[in-house]
């Protein structure tokens, strides 16, 4: 592990899957923080599951989406719903300095590890909760994803230029894409809280407010009565900012200049992306999403691959206190593993 990233010597045990809770505790790692990605026998991070997934393989490792939100972090695949396996997430917790998780609202609870029994716990630990409408009010149960997030929260309403709302659509999923920008600051504030007042904290992080949080310059026009049409490219009080069509393939203009509308193909292969904040290489050569923000004295990099599943379990429960006698008996039991119970789900 480095010594001179902003974040070593931190302790994450991430409980995140897919976007907003993986991608969340990947941006600390890649700050130098130390993280311990836990997935359950029974349920997996659903990002292993994938389109190009073959039965007879070890599909569940080869993933190129988990890849992306999981790299450099190690694995351990432990059953919280069995006792000895939250016994075990406990051990994992005592020296622990963050807990990021985004199961559905009531899941922890349903284990006996909701937020204010482990705070009461550990005090000094910094619980992230990610979720879709945040811990209370009227929609907190509410099984949502970033399409529907964006239609709740008004982006929708705003973005195209027909009759009906816009969504980014599956493979954006905007919402989830945002959160993990604000989750990871707000994890490194509530350190430094830790820090000087020597208490934890309980981070209630919703992806529906956080997505109307960035339009909410709309809240106030509308507020005021003057509520902004869905105009899309046709906006009139800037007439010349649209894209268009030429014989090359489409293209961005505005007063004073224009430029091709790049897609992904053309943006990787783009000069002004080699800073790495788009695309960076794993250390396995792999191309693989770059870290948002650049330290002009220590250049940020992908300091290791995705960890196959369960490859850490037994060093890590060592690292916890867990004798080789515990250990082998949590394999017997199938608590620890290194493959699903399930197969590929279609």
């Amino acid at each position: 592990m480095p010594r001179d990233l902003p974040l070593s010597g931190i302790r994450i045990v991430d409980l995140g899957w897919l976007t907003a809770g993986a991608a969340s505790s990947a941006l600390l790692c890649d700050l130098g923080a130390e993280v311990m990605k836990l997935e359950g026998p029974g349920a997996v991070d659903p990002f292993r599951n994938w389109d190009g997934a073959q039965d007879g393989t070890d599909w569940w490792n080869q993933s190129p989406w988990f890849g992306f939100t999981n790299r450099g972090k190690r694995s351990v695949c432990l059953d919280l719903k069995d006792p000895r396996g939250k016994a075990a997430l406990l051990r994992l917790l005592e020296t622990a300095d963050v807990l990021v998780e985004n199961y559905r609202r009531g899941v922890l609870a349903q284990w006996g590890l909701d937020a204010a029994t482990l705070r009461q716990r550990f005090p000094r630990l910094v619980i992230a909760s990610i979720s879709s409408q945040g811990e209370d009010g009227p929609d907190r149960d509410m099984v949502s994803f970033g399409s529907t997030l964006e239609a709740t929260g008004g982006m929708a309403a705003l973005t195209g230029s027909g009759e009906a709302p816009v969504i980014t659509g599956r493979d954006v999923n905007y919402p989830d894409q945002v959160v993990c920008l604000f989750a990871s600051g707000a994890i490194i504030a509530a350190l430094l809280e830790r820090d000087r007042t020597g208490e934890g904290a309980h981070l209630d992080l919703s992806q529906r407010e956080l997505t109307i949080f960035l339009i909410g310059e709309e809240l106030v026009a509308a507020a005021a009565g003057n509520p902004s049409p869905r105009l899309g490219n046709a906006d009139p009080l800037e007439p010349a900012d649209r894209v268009v069509a030429d014989g090359a393939g489409w293209r961005a203009e505005w007063p004073g200049g224009s430029a091709p509308a790049r897609d992904g193909k053309a943006l990787a292969a783009a000069e002004d992306f080699a800073r790495g904040t788009a695309v960076l290489r794993s250390p396995d050569g792999k191309p693989a999403k770059g870290i948002p923000f650049r330290l002009s004295s220590r250049p940020l990099a992908i300091r290791g691959n995705c960890h196959t599943l369960g490859q850490d379990n037994r060093a890590v429960l060592t690292e916890a206190g867990l004798t080789p006698e515990d250990i082998a008996a949590l394999e017997e039991a199938g608590v620890l593993a290194t493959a699903p119970r399930r197969g590929i789900i279609a």
